[in-house]
């Protein structure tokens, strides 16, 4: 092989890259729909795209418009919906061709520093990391958000060459542009950018740039400066955006989160998304990748300030200053193949003295300590993958989830063609339920005073609550609120064989509320709501919560 031609080499390496990617995802592809709330939020924003032509939180009762999210992904997903999509699979996969197109263009981007073959370790190394692995089969916006981010070093890098053309540039802004709208952590990309073009004293595209990605910015800004739930400034300076009650961060407080942050990540999730698992060895691994990685990149800054060096601090401080809460693996995703680039940079320099058959004999055990647990675990991904498939044949697409998860999705199926049109619901998962109804709801307080759980219901125009089993908060809040005054709620129905399984309240108007505070162990009797709380006689035929199709989505059927 003509390892000496780049363009050679590239037509060998860079599909040889590209099948490797593919074959580990089809691999590892999980059919299930994640039980997490951010993925029934971008679908249900697809949704709000492609039926009603809006970017609007149609789960919620007020429908207030959306905020936080920004719109690329959402609008991939509202494209699939045009062209038919409506399974949890079809929209998976923009989420997996995004990653494989991701580690092409690492590939091409680690090419121009390391060469074919340095790129194409670093390329496979990062295609059969657990944690991209993993994102590749959700339907979040991390594997597009990396992809955006690796074709727009790629692409600027690249416009640095004479030969190049000015398309290059405007390319490469165009996908930071992208990057920023896919997720609010591309900020940092787009200080880079700014930055790296003033270094150069690039000042026409400095000024295009400002304009083409400054007004549409400034729009989303003030977009989020009105009604809307959530985003992201605010939460940025709570102690905990999950609890608001414990108020705003100070000053030492940032400082001790980015210090706790900066330990997890080197420790722990850094390490844990290249390779899987934790212990001793993940986290040793994990101190020298970064020890070698930030050498590396000093060393290349004093000669060359690119885009990837401005980068790459910039990111870091981001994810170490965001609340600890957040931090987890797939916000490391866009640091994995910069710090492979800057170890490579380092562990190169130090061994090249001994000449380059050692170089290579390094690179190659590197390589292969990274490769090898990372495989194992993919493997494990697999089989984990091959399993769930057989249970949702057998118990629908939640099956793989537990009972508790399986009872909710019943319960939201059996609501969709029994409960009143237009009817409200205070659940632990909105978005989901949303998805799995067809109906609005919002989260429940968590607060265990009844009257907080009526208020808010009453505020939201609420007549439901669902005392679920999905991870215990229900119990906590709703259970506590319903021992202490069982005659504002009345029974509707409840879901699932076993004693305490899911069960549906109705919220009785307030004229028929009483107060009356009973012992924690006195046994709880509920009346039946009245026939006014259900559909004339609902069907108990319902099979929503077995199809492999998202119930919503059905409205998009002609």
């Amino acid at each position: 092989m003509n390892t000496s031609n780049p363009r050679y080499t590239r037509r060998v390496f860079l599909p040889l890259v590209l099948c490797i990617s593919t074959a580990v995802i089809v691999v590892a592809f999980n059919p299930a729909p994640h039980n997490g709330g951010d993925n029934a939020a971008y679908v249900t924003l697809a949704f709000s795209l492609a039926e009603h032509g809006t970017y609007t939180d149609l789960y919620d009762p007020a429908e207030m418009p959306h905020t936080k999210y920004p719109p690329v992904f959402p609008g991939l997903l509202a494209l699939m919906l045009l062209l038919g999509a409506r399974t949890w699979s079809a929209l998976k996969t923009v989420s997996a061709v995004f990653t494989i197109a991701a580690v092409g263009f690492t590939y091409l981007w680690a090419e121009r520093r390391l060469g074919a073959v340095g790129a194409l370790g670093l390329s496979v190394m990062l295609a059969i990391s657990p944690a991209l692995v993993y994102y590749s089969h959700w339907i979040l916006s991390d594997p597009i958000f990396l992809c955006f981010t690796m074709a727009a070093l790629w692409a600027l890098e690249r416009s640095e060459q004479e030969s190049a053309s000015v398309w290059w540039l405007v390319g490469g802004v165009a996908t930071v542009g992208l990057a920023y709208f896919t997720r609010s952590a591309g900020l940092p990309l787009l200080f880079a950018l700014f930055g790296w073009l003033a270094l150069r004293r690039k000042w026409l595209p400095l000024t295009f740039s400002s304009i083409a990605m400054g007004v549409p910015a400034l729009l989303w800004w003030i977009r989020g400066r009105g009604e809307g739930i959530g985003e992201y400034t605010s939460e940025f300076w709570m102690v905990d955006p999950y609890q608001p009650a414990l108020g705003t961060v100070s000053f030492g407080g940032l400082l001790t989160r980015a210090f706790n942050n900066l330990w997890t990540y080197v420790s722990s999730h850094g390490p844990g998304g290249i390779v899987g698992g934790s212990g001793t060895l993940v986290t040793v691994f994990g101190i020298g990748l970064t020890g070698f990685a930030l050498i590396g990149w000093a060393r290349s800054i004093r000669t060359r300030r690119g885009l990837t060096e401005i980068f790459l601090p910039l990111y870091a401080g981001l994810i170490l200053l965001w609340p600890e809460v957040w931090s987890g693996d797939r916000f490391a995703l866009p640091l994995f193949p910069l710090l492979f680039l800057f170890a490579a940079l380092a562990l190169g320099e130090a061994v090249s003295r001994r000449g380059s058959l050692a170089q290579h004999a390094v690179f190659a055990l590197v390589i292969a300590f990274v490769l090898l647990p990372a495989g194992r675990t993919w493997l494990s991904s697999g089989e984990q993958a091959s399993t769930c498939r057989r249970i949702m044949n057998d118990s629908g697409p939640w099956g793989c989830y537990g009972s508790g998860v399986s009872e909710f999705a019943e319960a939201a199926a059996w609501m969709q063609s029994s409960l009143p049109e237009g009817s409200s619901v205070m659940t632990r998962k909105p978005r989901l339920f949303y998805l799995m109804s067809g109906l609005t709801s919002r989260t429940f307080p968590f607060d265990d005073n009844p009257s907080v759980q009526l208020t808010e219901a009453d505020r939201v125009g609420a007549q439901y609550i669902l005392l679920d089993n999905w991870d215990g908060l229900s119990s906590l809040y709703v259970g506590r609120a319903l021992q202490q005054n069982p005659q504002a709620f009345c029974s509707v129905r409840g879901f699932g064989s076993r004693q305490g399984s899911t069960h549906l309240l109705g919220i009785k108007d307030e004229a028929s509320r009483s107060e009356s505070a009973q012992l924690q162990t006195q046994e709880i009797r509920l009346g039946v709501c009245p026939g006014s709380y259900i559909r004339g006689d609902p069907d108990e035929r319902y099979l929503s919560s077995s199809s492999t199709k998202i119930p919503l989505l059905e409205a998009l059927e002609p």
